[in-house]
């Protein structure tokens, strides 16, 4: 009996455990696991989650696009256009850093769609692997900027919650300025439209300000409100905490000034929650993105569902230089790090 407790963690297949050398196309994958969770993690595009499985009821909570995951090998100089980061987005969850939206310039950089860590392969390194504990640590080094990202996650046993510590280094000796954020995103299997939000309270909220033409919304006014309730254009109310049907008018928004870090996503159908914890010191704005399948245009052609729940260090979702201008985007002084520390857990209801 002792013999086979101390098998090599590639060859048990109970309690905690790491696997690795495993790829979707050609995407290296790390699949960290315990009695209760599969995480599939590819380390071959930007340490995308793009499996978070519960496996009492086999359900899974992270997103993915009709696509999914493609598997296509990542191009050596990634483009600094929309295309960059959208063409093989497979859904699920990613870090965005240092460029949150779309197309953007810094400092005579030009940055694509949410580049630039996102669309580049990370190294991995194991801490652990034991049947108590599956530690498993990514890194990246940006090409454009001198930083250092590292991502660990982490599972203890019988637990249905993943902890995740991001640290990120500015490796020169000038300041930097940035954007840092969480891509998280839900939808089918486990939400739809019967969902609910729940975000710490106290909250403002505050609407996507477009330039140009104003896209079709939900919101009559880009004026702040409290969450949950904004109104449309005839005055009516919108309770932003509970999701509309398939075919409503798409809506940007950040959520920001609540008391701590945290919200929860709930699925009264299938009797599950999940909630996601972080430091709203370091990420004091949430990006609320909603697409009900509204959009017949691309990228989505009416074909999802889903929404983003995004802590972010800045607003809004327009690019480093817009916030620069807004002075949300986050400083990083000549060889600072700093450190964010995440939750995401599943429970039942």
């Amino acid at each position: 009996m002792g013999e086979f407790f101390d098998l090599p963690a590639k060859a048990r297949n109970f309690g905690c455990r790491v696997t690795q050398r495993s790829a979707i196309g050609h995407l290296e994958t790390v699949v960290i696991e315990n009695e209760k969770l599969r995480i599939s993690i590819l380390a071959g595009r930007g340490a995308d989650v793009v499996e978070y499985l519960y496996k009492p009821r086999d359900l899974d909570f992270a997103w993915l696009t009709t696509t999914g995951v493609r598997g296509n090998p990542l191009s050596t100089t990634p483009k600094d256009d929309m295309d960059s980061f959208m063409v093989e987005y497979p859904g699920g969850w990613q870090t965005i850093f240092p460029n949150g939206g779309p197309p953007s310039e810094y400092r005579g950089v030009t940055f694509g769609q949410h580049a630039e860590v996102a669309v580049l392969p990370w190294e991995y390194e194991i801490l652990e692997d034991s049947p108590e504990r599956a530690s498993v640590k990514f890194t990246v080094f940006t090409k454009k900027v001198p930083f250092k990202v590292e991502k660990i996650f982490t599972l203890n046993s019988n637990s249905a919650k993943c902890e995740i510590s991001e640290r990120i280094t500015n490796l020169s000796n000038e300041s930097h300025q940035t954007m840092w954020g969480q891509h998280f995103t839900f939808g089918p299997p486990f939400m739809d439209s019967d969902s609910t939000i729940t975000v710490a309270e106290p909250a403002i909220v505050i609407p996507q300000n477009y330039d140009g033409e104003q896209p079709i919304r939900r919101l009559g006014t880009s004026e702040n409100f409290t969450w949950p309730i904004g109104k449309d254009s005839s005055g009516n109310e919108i309770d932003f905490s509970k999701l509309p049907p398939f075919g409503t008018a798409n809506e940007m928004l950040s959520i920001t000034q609540m008391p701590r870090g945290a919200y929860r996503v709930t699925s009264p159908n299938k009797a599950m929650a999940a909630e996601v914890t972080w430091d709203n010191e370091l990420f004091p704005y949430l990006w609320y993105w909603q697409e009900y399948g509204y959009s017949k245009e691309a990228p989505w052609f009416g074909l999802h569902y889903n929404i983003g729940l995004e802590p972010f260090s800045s607003y809004p979702t327009d690019g480093i230089a817009r916030a620069i201008e807004n002075q949300s985007a986050l400083l990083f002084k000549a060889h600072e790090e700093k450190v964010q520390n995440m939750t995401f857990e599943v429970l039942e209801i």
